[in-house]
């Protein structure tokens, strides 16, 4: 008997979820729906990939591919698609399972058989809605960003397989990764299997989960329905660009339109630790939207703020609103999660909550607090020693210690900054915090602002909302001899986070550009806002010393120096000159000067 034809291929199995539920409710509609699929999704754009169709079901198919790069690029794609499709219905969504598995098949003229069409079907029902499924062997020969999209889902028991299958899953942008929920097809492999336990590539994502409920129309003739909806559609995509938070996709929020909702039910359903809520008005010409933080597991407000424009320009609004909501968010989520953080016992702390219990000792800009941030985050660096987040604020701290001169060896501390930062740039995620943090320690600890530079405006593109990065771009600008830039960039941070407990240092920022633009007066203005926003930053008594001299406004630069000298009676004039790092030549004169003249000892 002839030995039967076979060939190691890469398939791709998809399948409708709830098809035949589609079917019972509207049998027409449910075949429309698959054609309409199929005949713009996938018909079109599977020859690129130089694949075919070798199987349909009614409600799914099997198509092959010559690659495992092809399948998964096609895949990723077709699941984008039908996300971006059910975006724009108004209808319920129509989620597919897709699974990719490395196939060796039996050939005939017209068709594939063996048992690795059914093992594919069989991984295809543990793939969750709208994502995709593989096995170890398919991502094994990914590299790159593909393979880091897809996170591991551990070891499952399949219907019919007889052994344990090694999972990853894939979801789109936006839409949260399911929690394996064992079911009696589908079970995490108990531990009598003795299968060896595997390390996880990645770590949990411990990013809280958000979701924006849609908004309240509450004009007069409730006519503004569509802007309502314009308004959350925005906020969804501008915050899904913040790294700090998880959002739930659009569409799943939007299946509670117009029902009540009780955001504690709401925080059980969905898994989500925080709940955003608003409405539209209209009074004349004047649409007012109103937002709202709210804590879903006590159901405690947590911020609220409101946005006015016209009816004019409701685009304007809308994106206006976004940019507001995000920054206002970002400092009211990282305050709770802080406290969340510092609720746990020292048994359950991870690298994520040592270095949220760090921050608020980082940003207080106090030495026995700069001291207290560091043994944080030397905790969290002990737990996971490539963790990025920790070693970009470490050496970010490390660099205050030297520049605030609280520093007992200043060349250890730079060097040690210097390679935190170095270290953290080659493992850093796309995070816009660990980019800021690289970025601060390059400016902060170097005359030349190019790579400061390099990194923080890489935080602004992956997150323009992102204050810090703004405060700390102000300073890198005005290092480079662009005070005036510089100006801008505080205000636009200033702007954008109105409550974030940081803004005292764009208010410093603010000084030290008016400073090198020779504005003294108004330098000392900014300088001294900048203390009433952080009475223990005693550093910028320095910034209020020489401003205010050179303004001629002695008497206060006079007592600045005697702050400094309660603190530091130590402090001498080429202790400063020493610890600056990031300005030389007539600028850095200027103000020794000025320091001189308020009455700092040689």
């Amino acid at each position: 008997m002839a030995r039967a034809r076979r060939r190691l291929t890469v398939i791709a199995a998809l399948d409708m979820v709830g098809y035949s539920e589609l079917i019972q409710r509207d049998e027409l509609g449910a075949i429309r729906e698959v054609r309409s699929i199929y005949r713009n999704l996938v018909r079109p754009t599977i020859a690129r990939f130089g694949a075919h169709i070798i199987k349909t079901m009614g409600d799914g198919g099997l198509i092959e591919f010559a690659s495992v790069l092809d399948a998964v690029e096609w895949t990723m794609a077709f699941q984008n698609g039908m996300a971006a499709r059910n975006a724009a219905r108004d209808r319920p969504p129509i989620e597919v399972r897709a699974a990719i598995v490395l196939a060796d098949l039996i050939l005939t003229d017209d068709d594939r058989f063996g048992a690795a069409i059914g093992f594919a079907m069989r991984l295809q029902t543990a793939a969750p809605p709208g994502g995709i499924a593989i096995t170890h062997s398919v991502r094994w020969q990914l590299l790159g960003e593909p393979a880091a999209a897809f996170k591991p889902a551990g070891f499952l028991s399949l219907r019919s397989i007889p052994y344990p299958v090694e999972a990853w899953f894939w979801m789109p942008e936006g839409k949260p990764m399911p929690r394996l929920v064992p079911t009696a097809g589908q079970t995490l492999t108990p531990g009598s299997l003795a299968v060896p336990a595997l390390k996880p590539a990645e770590a949990p994502d411990l990013r809280p989960l958000t979701v924006v409920l849609p908004f309240d129309d509450l004009s007069p003739r409730a006519d503004h329905e569509s802007f309502a909806d314009g308004v959350v559609e925005e906020m969804t995509a501008t915050l899904s660009r913040v790294r700090d938070i998880r959002v739930v996709a659009r569409n799943s929020a939007f299946t509670y339109k117009g029902k009540p909702t009780d955001v504690r039910s709401l925080g059980r359903d969905l898994g989500v630790r925080y709940v955003i809520e608003g409405s539209v008005r209209q009074s004349g010409e004047v649409l007012r939207v109103t937002a709202q933080l709210v804590e879903a597991e006590t159901g405690a407000h947590l911020w609220s703020g409101r946005k006015d424009g016209t009816i004019h320009d409701p685009l304007a609004l809308q994106d206006d609103v976004a940019t507001l909501v995000a920054g206002a968010l970002r400092p009211a989520i990282r305050t709770a999660e802080i406290e969340r953080a510092k609720r746990k016992t020292a048994e359950t702390l991870k690298t994520h909550d040592l270095i949220l219990q760090a921050m608020p000792h980082f940003w207080a800009h106090r030495r026995e607090d700069n001291a207290a941030a560091l043994a944080l985050l030397e905790k969290a660096l002990a737990i996971d020693p490539r963790s990025s987040g920790a070693l970009s604020l470490k050496g970010w701290c490390l660099s205050q210690q030297i520049t605030y001169l609280w520093s007992e060896d200043p060349i250890r501390d730079r060097a040690e900054a210097i390679d935190l930062a170095e270290l953290a740039a080659e493992l850093a995620e796309p995070d816009p915090l660990v980019m800021t943090a690289i970025g601060a320690t390059f400016s902060i600890l170097q005359t030349d602002q190019s790579r400061a530079l390099l990194f923080i405006e890489r935080a602004i593109a992956l997150d323009s909302t992102f204050a810090w990065a703004w405060t700390r771009l102000g300073y890198a600008q005005a290092y480079s001899e662009r005070p005036e830039l510089g100006i801008e960039s505080f205000e636009k941070a200033i702007a954008l986070s109105p409550e974030d407990p940081i803004q005292f240092n764009a208010f410093a920022g603010m000084a030290t550009c008016h400073f090198l633009l020779g504005h003294y007066a108004e330098a000392a203005h900014w300088a001294a806002q900048a203390l009433h926003g952080r009475p223990g930053m005693v550093w910028a008594y320095r910034l209020l010393a020489t401003s205010a001299a050179l303004a001629g406004q002695t008497s206060l630069a006079r007592h600045a120096v005697r702050r400094l000298l309660a603190e530091n009676p130590a402090l001498t004039l080429a202790g400063v000159r020493a610890g600056i790092q990031n300005l030389a030549g007539p600028a850095l004169d200027r103000y020794m000067e000025g320091l001189q003249m308020a009455g700092l000892p040689d």
